[in-house]
């Protein structure tokens, strides 16, 4: 029947009054508001009420009893028994109670007494589900301070459903504000399974993902260097752009370390700094510490720099504290400055650029230099399609390294180019004059016979190519596939470089990209000569409908004139076996939805020998489930396989491990088998791993993950495979 609104006329309290003029309802559980009457709004001040009974007196109360429900707004109470005080805007109800606020948690109670007007009230023996987070629970007594905030005392707190409690939060009393999102306890106790795991006085968590002030969940477990590890962070959300980790971690082995990580991000700006600290480590008797910067700015669409600053108090320090860290396996930590200038003709940067050693066994001459400052300075003007290109490339630094030479080096490469392309060729030749002048000392060493030497040397290239194209239909599935052969000609002459000191030059990887390179060095100090063709092809299968490439398939081959004379001397050549390579094919394949291959190969065609390769192949049919098999191989120094893979064992259980094995060491490099187990409303990882570290030692430990929806994490885990064997497809 129809709900009559209480406007407290005189009309209303006489209808009231003369008895039972609402009609019944279902006697069930009250776990929604019914519609709102037509044409009503959520936030109408009116009041409807159905019962089976009603007693009004006028100006005063009214007494409903019988299937009650109470509505307004969305507010929605419902009892067995309900008064209701006009002159106070009051509400006291008895029986099997179901309120439900305007933000829809639901509170069961055989007690409620609430204030309309403040949207206030008071509870006792209480069952809670809130709507924010799917939170559940009961308390002894429950203080509605507002719509938005929740007061309990003796509480039991999950985010479990109905008949699940594998976790429960417990606490003297839990503050529950929706407002800031956050839960504060006091005197908690959390049980996992039935059996107590933590105890802490005090304790904060989030109700949504949003960031908040207070202890995050402890992480712990054991590792060789450093025995039985806990740590403690207590995060600060200072402000909605900036925050503060601080996190004390005491280890059995070392002691008690302290670290902060401050976080920032405002308009234009972003970064980190990070300082960790341990007074006297029990292992080293010293005290140990670390500081990093990473800083970004943008000071206009042209302007920009950047910071990478690291200081660490001995060379062991990543190993000894900080294993899971990419510094573990480094040899160098990195220090940079820059500032960088993009238009659209001219750019412009400058670098400082050191380092630290983190290898006690690099002597200081096999160490890079370092660059300070770095200058560069490139242009190009804009030209329209098919005509001549001027371009302009020139570096200047200052290299620095103790007991060795040390000076300046100004690098200029004014160049010129014709590009002609159409819809289906390209065919491009340049010419660029390269002069390298140099101002040396000696610093600490004899400083050397020629202090200003010199270099110009001319290079021409040719790069030209055809692209074709067909369609072609294989299993009903439509494709276009492409052939694009390419030639590359280069040609250097030969100048006697010996008198040039080695700065920073080397010599880069073989690969399909680096064929088409000017010069066959990185740096400046060695342009190596050159008389050569390079004879390329690549084939690509795209899918005619979605652009999805199913296979690429690119081949070159270097093709000397006169072989080359230039070459660096030892410890500066490359001790890659590709370095006599002059062959490269590489593979990439989508062979289904699922199944992704990579593979790669450089050999020497005079030889007829396979100097390095490699392999991969990925079974990825979701994103639970992945499986990475790959293989690496140079010959004379490396020969590794690598197999991952990450499965669901069950509809709870899964199981992740890696193996990545040297035959050239005869040993494991990395390698971890783990078991994770992932219910409704926990999920726990247990790994058990083993690491050579940058000095060669191994390190054992065994990591420890709890997640527990709603309140955090514990612990740290080894790199998932998902990410290890992310397929990059080129």
């Amino acid at each position: 029947m129809p709900r009559t609104p209480l406007k407290w006329c005189m009309v209303c309290v006489a209808l009231l009054a003369a008895g039972p003029i609402f009609g019944a309802q279902v006697a069930e559980p009250l776990t929604s508001c019914p519609p709102p009457p037509t044409g009503a709004a959520a936030s109408s001040p009116l009041i409807y009420v159905d019962s089976d009974h009603a007693v009004a007196t006028p100006d005063r109360t009214s007494t409903f009893t019988g299937n009650v429900t109470l509505r307004r707004g969305n507010l929605c109470i419902g009892a067995d028994k309900l008064t209701y005080d006009r002159q106070n805007n009051r509400v006291h109800a008895e029986g099997h109670i179901t309120l439900r606020n305007d933000s829809g948690d639901i509170i069961n109670t055989p007690i409620l007494n609430y204030n309309l007007a403040k949207e206030s009230g008071y509870t006792t023996a209480a069952r809670f589900h809130l709507a924010q987070n799917g939170a559940r629970g009961s308390a002894k007594d429950i203080r509605i301070a507002s719509n938005s905030q929740l007061q309990l005392e003796d509480v039991h707190y999950t985010t479990c459903p109905p008949g699940n409690e594998d976790w429960v939060l417990s606490g003297s009393n839990l503050d529950l504000n929706k407002a800031t999102s956050v839960g504060t306890a006091h005197n908690v106790v959390l049980r996992f399974m039935h059996v107590p795991i933590l105890y802490v006085p005090y304790f904060s968590f989030p109700l949504t993902d949003k960031r908040k002030s207070g202890f995050l969940v402890p992480s712990f477990g054991n590792s060789t260097t450093l025995g039985t590890f806990v740590s403690v962070p207590y995060y600060l959300n200072l402000a909605p752009n900036y925050d503060l980790t601080i996190t004390p971690e005491f280890m059995s082995k070392r002691g008690v370390q302290l670290r902060n990580q401050f976080r920032y991000l405002g308009q234009g700006y972003s970064g980190a700094a990070e300082l960790e600290y341990l007074p006297h480590d029990q292992t080293t008797g010293t005290d140990r510490a670390a500081a990093f910067l990473n800083h970004y700015q943008t000071f206009s669409p042209y302007w920009s720099a950047s910071a990478n600053l690291g200081w660490v108090s001995d060379q062991s320090y990543f190993t000894d504290l900080d294993q899971g860290t990419t510094y573990a396996t480094q040899t160098y930590l990195p220090r940079q400055l820059q500032l960088t200038y993009g238009g659209p003709i001219w750019q412009f940067g400058g670098m400082l650029s050191g380092y630290q050693n983190l290898d006690p066994t690099i002597p200081t001459v096999d160490q890079p230099y370092k660059q300070l400052p770095e200058l560069w300075l490139s242009a190009a003007s804009p030209s329209p399609s098919n005509s001549l290109r001027l371009q302009l490339r020139g570096e200047w630094d200052y290299f620095q390294r103790s007991d060795s030479i040390i000076g300046q080096r100004l690098d200029i490469r004014p160049g010129i180019s014709l590009p002609l392309r159409n819809s289906y060729a390209y065919f491009i030749p340049k010419a660029e004059m390269r002069y390298t002048g140099y101002e040396l000392s000696g610093n600490g060493v004899a400083p050397p016979a020629d202090p200003t030497p010199q270099r110009t040397l001319p290079t021409y290239s040719l790069d030209t190519g055809l692209e074709f194209d067909r369609r072609l239909s294989i299993d009903h599935t439509s494709y276009t596939q492409t052939l694009e052969p390419r030639l590359f000609y280069l040609y250097v002459p030969y100048r006697n470089q010996n008198a040039l000191p080695l700065f920073d030059t080397g010599t880069p990887d073989f690969s399909f990209d680096n064929l088409f390179r000017s010069n066959r060095f990185v740096g400046a100090d060695r342009v190596g000569d050159a008389d050569r063709f390079i004879l390329a092809v690549t084939s690509r299968f795209l899918e005619t409908d979605t652009g999805i490439q199913r296979l690429r398939v690119s081949v070159g081959r270097i093709v000397n004139i006169r072989q080359p004379l230039i070459v660096l001397p030892p410890p500066f050549a490359s001790s890659s076996a590709a370095a006599s390579a002059n062959s490269v094919a590489v593979v990439r394949a989508r062979l289904t939805q699922d199944w992704y291959l990579r593979t790669g190969l450089q050999w020497d065609s005079h030889g007829a020998t396979n100097q390095q390769g490699d392999f991969l192949v990925q079974y990825h049919p979701n994103s639970d489930s992945i499986l990475n098999v790959g293989y690496r191989y140079s010959r004379g120094q490396e020969l590794q396989s690598d197999i991952s893979a990450q499965w669901p064992l069950s509809s709870h259980w899964t199981g992740l491990a890696r193996w990545n094995y040297s035959q050239f060491d005869h040993r494991t490099l990395q390698g971890y088998f783990g078991l994770q187990y992932r219910s409704c409303c926990w999920a726990i990882r247990i790994v058990k791993q083993h690491l050579i570290l940058a000095t060669g030692i191994s390190d054992n430990a065994v990591v420890f993950e709890l997640q527990l929806t709603g309140l955090g994490k514990l612990g740290t885990p080894v790199q998932s495979p998902l990410q290890q064997g992310q397929f990059i497809f080129q």
